[in-house]
């Protein structure tokens, strides 16, 4: 797949309504997702939700597959912004949002690809603080909570367990709506700075 060159101005405007999006999609689809893992699992061998909630459960994961899809479109369209203004960076917009989805690679390589668009978009002018810079990893760790919980509750007899419904799902769940909130911020405060990448291109 190519990425579509764009002046760099074009590509902020992108930008700027992938973020929009995503400012709302990613606590919806947080939230929907925790009612998701909570009314598939089971207690005594009956659904935590009543069947009425089963269409919630269904957009949860609709949502979720969503944002997993508009948020590595938002990698690759930071990462060519950055190109167009001409930063050197070690991975491509093609990459940025491939590596989401190659098995294995995908556990750390879109660490990497954010920490590399962090860097050159926000420390490059100063603009973060401690705590924006602490999001980075908190982001990260908290999406790699969620899912390695949701991989241990699929398998089978654990999600019906006590460890299962009591702790792993509710851990699970609060990990996967903290992760969204986490990326949410990240994604507007580097959405912000980018917004001074064509006037900083001109006066260069």
């Amino acid at each position: 797949m190519r990425v579509a060159k764009l002046t760099l101005e074009q590509g902020l405007f992108r930008l700027n309504r992938l973020t929009a999006v995503l400012s709302w999609l990613l606590p919806v689809s947080g939230v929907m997702m925790a009612i998701a893992l909570v009314g598939t699992s089971t207690i005594d061998g009956m659904r935590t939700l009543p069947s009425v909630m089963a269409p919630a459960a269904i957009l949860g994961v609709i949502a979720a597959l969503l944002a997993i899809i508009l948020s590595s479109m938002w990698l690759s369209r930071a990462n060519a912004n950055l190109r167009a203004a001409g930063r050197n960076l070690k991975h491509g917009p093609v990459m940025a949002w491939l590596w989401t989805f190659v098995p294995v690679a995908g556990l750390f390589k879109p660490y990497d690809v954010m920490r590399e668009i962090w860097r050159e978009s926000v420390l490059h002018d100063g603009q973060a603080t401690g705590q924006d810079t602490a999001t980075l990893p908190q982001w990260w760790g908290a999406w790699l909570v969620a899912m390695i919980g949701m991989n241990l509750s699929n398998r089978a007899g654990i999600e019906a367990t006590e460890f299962g419904r009591f702790v792993l799902v509710p851990v699970v769940a609060v990990a996967g709506f903290a992760a969204c909130i986490l990326l949410r911020s990240l994604v507007r405060t580097v959405n912000h700075a980018q917004a001074s990448l064509a006037q900083a291109t001109v006066f260069a």
